[in-house]
């Protein structure tokens, strides 16, 4: 066993030996091995445990047991105890989700002193992973399973089963927790590694080799598909700043559409039932689609995509012109009889008269107006943004800048006529140019 797992490390990282590695070790069976194989092969590692406090004494018993094997080896051990269920009340989420994102979020904070971190996943986890993956729904990415490698993420044993892991400690004395949770069968992963395999394996005793000789060649599948899926992606998708562009008459026209939105949209979190609908049917403009993370606006011939908004904007109060000049680049001119002006929305002219304090800086509402420099009188905001096809997306990012609680400039789209030079009574004037209000 030890001599394929330094060939698995080989394959993994080239030469095993020029590297630091960060365990993580829970205590089960599978780490307990995994860090023992690492020991053997004179590696340079510490160990990383969680404690979640989900198992009442049992989860403090296999810290004290992690403890133990680092104190015993001599090891660095690093240790985060979570009050999960207090983390994950109201989060929407899991306690499996929030506990995963707890540790991986620790363990990336750990990583500057280590070059790859290790997990135990093995041959029946990534089994059990697929099959999950099957009743959920799923394309090759689902199939293919666990990674043996994910960036700096390593999963040296995918090549082991259980059953060998559990000889292994016992032939080598290595001490490990067992987890009772891992009984009930109220858990999904659980019923289907206590009945589902088990009667899998009635029609294939070999079935854990011969699915890790399948998930083999569906990982290599899965790295010839994602090269060109992102080849395409390239063709169809667009980035201006943090919005995704997804051209709709070149998507219409690919003998794949589906496939590739599903491909573009899976990126983001959207599930394929809003694939099929966005295909099944012409959206109007407008239309608004949400995934966890982000936000997919229908917009006539785009369709665009965003973070989802965590945060309500401030509105900045501006006292000063020490201050106007934290958020606006200002500069001073006098009028010599000849005034020129930058045909740039980005850009405000404004009179050193007007120029009165405070100002502050928000966000549109409902309602707001103002006299659009070279239009026809009073608009709306809102008809405004309708006029100049200003999408959903950037009208949340739109900022104001209001004198006396007057709009005297949309930011980077269009100022007052109010607030309009008069070159033959304007002695001095200021031009203030946008450095990107957010």
């Amino acid at each position: 066993m030890k001599k394929r797992f330094l060939e698995q490390m080989i394959h993994l990282v080239g030469d095993p030996c020029e590297h630091r590695y960060l365990l993580a070790v829970s205590g089960g069976a599978d780490s307990c091995v995994m860090a023992h194989l690492f020991r053997e092969a004179e590696l340079d590692f510490a160990l990383a445990h969680c404690n979640f406090h989900l198992r009442g004494e049992d989860s403090n018993a296999d810290m004290r047991l992690v403890q133990e094997l680092a104190e015993l080896w001599g090891v660095e051990l690093f240790v985060k105890e979570f009050d999960t269920l207090a983390l994950q009340k109201d989060s929407g989420k899991s306690v499996e989700m929030v506990a995963r994102e707890l540790r991986y979020a620790w363990f990336a904070e750990l990583m500057a002193n280590f070059d790859f971190l290790a997990t135990a996943h093995q041959a029946d986890d990534a089994l059990e992973t697929t099959l999950l993956n099957l009743c959920r729904g799923t394309g090759i990415k689902g199939l293919a399973s666990i990674p043996e490698r994910n960036g700096n993420i390593i999963r040296p044993m995918l090549n082991f089963s259980a059953k060998e892991i559990r000889i292994y400690a016992r032939q080598h004395n290595i001490a490990f927790a067992i987890d009772c949770t891992n009984d009930d069968e109220s858990i999904r992963r659980n019923k289907i590694r206590k009945s589902v395999i088990p009667t899998l394996a009635t029609l294939n005793p070999n079935l854990i080799n011969t699915y890790s000789r399948n998930r083999e060649i569906l990982q290599k599948q899965l790295a010839f598909y994602q090269k060109h899926i992102e080849e395409e992606k390239e063709k169809l998708v667009e980035k201006r700043d943090e919005t995704v562009i997804i051209h709709v008459d070149d998507l219409q026209g690919h003998p794949h559409k589906d496939l590739i939105l599903y491909e573009i949209l899976d990126d983001f979190g959207f599930p394929a039932d809003i694939v099929n609908e966005l295909c099944a049917r012409d959206p109007k403009t407008g239309t608004q689609y949400l995934s966890p993370t982000h936000t997919l606006l229908v917009n006539r011939e785009e369709y665009l995509i965003r973070p989802r908004d965590t945060e309500c904007f401030q509105p900045i109060l501006i006292r000063s012109m020490e201050e106007l000049q934290h958020y606006f680049t200002t500069e001073r001119m006098v009028n010599n009889g000849k005034i020129d002006f930058d045909r740039d929305n980005r850009t405000l002219y404004l009179a050193e008269e007007s120029l009165v304090f405070p100002m502050t800086i928000d966000t549109w509402q409902a309602g707001d107006y103002f006299y659009p420099l070279g239009g026809k009188g009073k608009q709306k905001v809102s008809d405004f943004f309708t006029d100049h096809k200003i999408d959903r997306f950037t009208k949340q990012q739109v900022r104001l800048l209001r004198i006396d609680g007057n709009i005297v400039w949309i930011i980077g789209h269009r100022s007052d006529q109010r607030y309009k030079i008069d070159p033959t009574k304007t002695q001095v004037y200021f031009k203030i140019q946008d450095n990107g209000i957010n």
